[in-house]
């Protein structure tokens, strides 16, 4: 099912599996975490944007779209939703590098996933009673962003949404924080099990919590 809507003067495409979650907002004519977009634009940084957990394309599309990136890759794991993520990118003619990985911090290994009925933006390698993400659907295979951004010129922000595997891709993407230094915006939530690793990592890089935002899950943005 294609949903179509107007932001900004331009017209927006999204293909997506009829009844999800995040596809209520293209159905409503807006993006998904509206607000959220709207404040990294308002960064107005140049360079590569980067989408861990780019879904259909939400975000991807809108930072090429919108925004001052110069460079957009969006990563994608779960090899259904990259199906629609490559769709969207089409659909919206955007100049976007799609890869279907799950950042992470070894290459080449196979992870199972767990989504859930009606959110395939709830996607996930634990299999989690919490969150709901209990039914496997398929599998992901890992790769270090270290290897995937290893040639881009700047790293200007990376925006990660992995349920609770943001530390891992980071803990993979050491080379690019240090030689870049970008902004960083996670998901974050206080069940997350690495959640101190997390803290220490951003203290190592001389990361400075900023800004917390409700959109409507829990974001945090580090400087």
């Amino acid at each position: 099912m294609t949903h179509t809507f107007t932001y900004d003067g331009e017209q927006v495409f999204f293909d997506s599996v009829e009844g999800d979650l995040i596809a209520t907002n293209w159905i409503k004519g807006q993006f998904y975490e509206t607000k959220l977009l709207e404040k990294i634009k308002s960064m107005n940084l140049n360079g590569t944007y980067v989408d861990v957990g780019a879904h259909h394309g939400n975000h991807a599309i809108y930072f090429s779209k919108f925004t001052l990136a110069e460079r957009v890759v969006a990563i994608e794991g779960n090899p259904i939703n990259f199906d629609y993520l490559e769709r969207n990118i089409k659909l919206n003619f955007c100049d976007i590098e799609a890869h279907n990985v799950l950042a992470s911090n070894t290459d080449g290994e196979v992870k199972n996933l767990y989504s859930q009925d009606g959110n395939t933006g709830n996607t996930s390698i634990f299999n989690d009673e919490i969150t709901g993400s209990t039914v496997k659907i398929t599998e992901g295979i890992t790769t270090q962003m270290d290897d995937i951004l290893k040639n881009e010129r700047k790293v200007s922000l990376i925006k990660l949404d992995i349920q609770d595997s943001e530390w891992f891709a980071l803990d993979g993407c050491r080379k690019i924080i240090e030689k870049h230094h970008p902004v960083i915006i996670l998901e974050w939530n206080e069940s997350n099990k690495e959640k101190d690793n997390l803290i220490d990592f951003f203290n190592e890089y001389g990361y400075e919590f900023t800004e917390k935002m409700r959109v409507p899950s829990m974001i945090h943005i580090y400087k």
